[in-house]
């Protein structure tokens, strides 16, 4: 039995890492097709998959549905919760991240949500380390390396210049800060790091009106 369950879990784990890597996807169709009509193509299935979510909570048939389609991709625990999945809040993060904030910024903080979420996932569960805050150290070093290096990339990208990597390093440590500490803004990850990302770049463009 607890042979099939690790097989199980495995799967589940393997499935999660994939579609969570494909989400790379997301800012590649930004950029191509620019922000109305992707905005336009990403709003559709967003508003389906979160009234989808929140139906299954009360109507057997959607919930049936959604954990048919996303079963194998949402942590156990949110199978019966009574709260928004990962998915879901995947699409809060899509839709306001593109719509409200510039493109070098958008567009840098989505890809810091694939890689580097998923970098220290991948080294702080293979890895050992004492903990930092609610997590690993080196879970965190992974967070805050990888997410240095979509940083550059972007920047070169979009041609900014050396303010955006300034006070991108700065905001990178902050977000690395609160995903170690959850339970201090109690959002789940997929939202709470492309949006306080931006976030804090825009402040930091608003207060001091630089150009990137």
């Amino acid at each position: 039995m607890n042979q099939k369950m690790n097989q199980i879990s495995l799967k589940n784990e393997i499935h999660c890492k994939i579609a969570h890597f494909s989400l790379i996807l997301i800012p590649i169709i930004y950029c191509i097709l620019g922000k109305w009509i992707s905005l336009a193509i990403f709003a559709v299935p967003s508003i389906a998959v979160v009234l989808l979510d929140y139906m299954r909570r009360t109507n057997s048939a959607a919930r049936d549905v959604f954990l048919r389609v996303f079963g194998t991709i949402i942590k156990p625990h949110e199978f019966d919760g009574d709260k928004f999945s990962s998915v879901s809040w995947v699409a809060f993060a899509t839709c306001l991240n593109f719509l409200l904030f510039k493109d070098e910024i958008a567009v840098t903080a989505f890809v810091i949500l694939v890689v580097s979420d998923a970098a220290a996932a991948i080294v702080g569960k293979n890895f050992s380390s004492p903990e930092f805050f609610e997590k690993t150290q080196n879970g965190s070093l992974a967070f805050l390396a990888s997410g240095f290096l979509v940083l550059v990339i972007c920047g070169v990208a979009f041609g900014s210049g050396f303010w955006f990597y300034l006070f991108g390093l700065f905001t990178l440590v902050a977000v690395t800060i609160v995903e170690a500490r959850p339970s201090l803004i109690k959002v789940d990850d997929n939202f709470l790091i492309p949006i306080s990302f931006s976030v804090i770049m825009t402040f930091f463009d608003i207060m001091w009106n630089y150009a990137y």
